[in-house]
């Protein structure tokens, strides 16, 4: 059974809080959840293994793709990617994923649309562009 949003019970917890473990839904709740101190489980202090467990990979994995504050800056400013926004088929588009249990899968299906494969490459090029 999956587990709920630490922070707002509404939605299943697809994330993670990398220090304490709570599970949120979105980078909103995820804000809300870190405007808070935490800490490290008791069971996890006491007894520090080795070998990362599976979920733990797939994170740092996850963490690899995750772009900077100076790549998110490019892609905000970016031209071609403030003119595909104000379509609202590419808004209509981005509020699937939003809403999607799986965003990830959402995304894939979608990249088969010629507007969202357009913001896509829009963002790619931006995050490209020189330092």
């Amino acid at each position: 059974m999956s587990k709920l949003c630490t922070v707002c019970s509404t939605s299943v917890a697809k994330y993670k809080c990398p220090i304490c473990t709570s599970g949120y839904c979105s980078v909103s709740c995820y804000k809300v959840h870190k405007s808070e101190p935490c800490t490290r489980p008791e069971s996890t202090q006491k007894h520090e293994s080795p070998v990362a467990p599976a979920e733990d990979k797939d994170d740092e994995e996850e963490e690899k793709h995750r772009l900077g504050a100076d790549d998110l800056r490019r892609v905000g400013e970016s031209p071609r990617v403030r003119e595909l926004l104000e379509c609202p088929q590419t808004r209509e588009l981005i509020e699937r994923v939003h809403k999607d249990a799986d965003p990830v899968q959402a995304i894939r299906v979608l990249r088969q649309h010629p507007e969202f494969e357009q913001l896509v490459q829009a963002m790619l090029e931006a995050t490209d562009s020189p330092k």
